[in-house]
Parts: C-alpha cells; structure tokens; sequence
C-alpha cells in the first residue's frame, strides 16, 4: 500500500503556490505592503472611506488605482507585494498569491 504525500518537494506536482493574507492599518499616507514574494495581490477595502493603490513605486495622480468602499482590486505582473502602496484611512485587508490564471503544467 502506498503512503500519503507528506512532503513534495523535488516533484513534479511540487506546489509552490505560497499565498498569505494580512490585514493593515493606514494613517493617512502612503505606505508599501508587506515585503511578500508573490505574483498578484489582492486587496479589499474593508474601511469607510475610498483607499488608492499604487505599483512599481509610482504615487501620482495620473497612476491611482481608486479602490471604492467594500470593492475588491487585484493587482498582477509583481514579483513582490512590497511594490505595492496603499493610502487611505482605517484598516483593510489583502492576499499574495501565485499563479491564479496561469495554466497547469
């Protein structure tokens, strides 16, 4: 009889799909997300007022991405979560996570 997988690394069917959820506080400025390797972050604005996003250390106006109360935004093509900043007030919450979209091997 053969034994369950306890661990795969090394194997084909490896998963390297590490995803981890956080929940932040924001003050009023400009602040990066936690330094998390992923490929996509999503982000959902649990707070009361409208939260902006920005990627790739870009902050202007021109490049807000404008998270309305209760919406939900998924950022993608990132290597880190930390390229990703937020400003607002209150608390939100957001997950890193590999490969949503990608097709199997």
């Amino acid at each position: 009889m053969s034994q369950p997988f306890t661990d795969n690394n090394g194997t084909t069917f490896y998963n390297i799909n590490v995803c981890r959820s956080f929940s932040r506080v924001l003050a009023g400025s400009l602040v990066a997300l936690e330094n998390q390797p992923c490929s996509e972050v999503v982000i959902i604005n649990n707070t009361a007022t409208t939260l902006s996003a920005y990627d790739d250390g870009y902050s202007g106006a021109a490049n807000t991405l404008i998270i309305p109360v209760n919406g939900i935004v998924e950022i993608r093509g990132i290597t880190n979560s930390s390229q990703v900043s937020a400003n607002g007030t209150g608390r939100f919450s957001y997950r890193t996570q590999y490969f949503s979209l990608n097709p199997q091997r």
